[in-house]
């Protein structure tokens, strides 16, 4: 009873509450529709931060993984041939092994190898304690690599990638 009497008194209150309640209802649809685009334009605004982070954590690692292969390079890693065209480089390939050409052994632990894509890797022991290529970083930078090409001499024996 309380809340006639103060509507009584205001009418115009009331009207103006009413008048409000009134487009509430009628715009309800449309605040339900707004909401949901609010609600779909941040979850898309998320995923995109999600994968702009996500590019950019690749990015850093990929530059220190090239630091890394560069500095391999300059350091002298032992460039791997092809054990069937020895006059020709082949690529690593994580978890092989990596022959001497002339004792056919693998390499010991801790030899730096490359190839002439880039790709810089030290040898490793496996889970059965046979020394494999691991440790793998690339370089784009194709200087260094070209460098690291002339520098070891054709009378040297390459070792071979299995």
């Amino acid at each position: 009873m309380n809340v006639f009497k103060k509507l009584k008194r205001n009418p115009v209150s009331a009207v103006f509450g009413l008048g409000v309640v009134v487009c509430l209802a009628i715009s309800s649809g449309n605040i339900s529709k707004t909401m949901n685009s609010m609600a779909l334009i941040r979850e898309e605004a998320a995923k995109n931060n999600s994968a702009d982070m996500l590019l950019r954590t690749s990015e850093e690692a990929a530059q220190a993984q090239s630091e890394i292969a560069k500095q391999r390079y300059k350091d002298g890693c032992v460039m791997v041939v092809a054990m069937s065209h020895p006059g020709s480089y082949t690529s690593l390939t994580e978890g092989e092994p990596v022959l001497d050409r002339i004792r056919k052994k693998p390499l010991p632990v801790g030899t730096l190898v490359c190839d002439a894509n880039g790709n810089t890797a030290r040898i490793v022991p496996n889970a059965s304690k046979k020394p494999v290529v691991g440790e793998v970083a690339f370089t784009g930078d194709r200087a260094t690599v070209e460098a690291a090409r002339k520098s070891h001499k054709r009378a040297y024996s390459l070792p071979d990638q299995q």
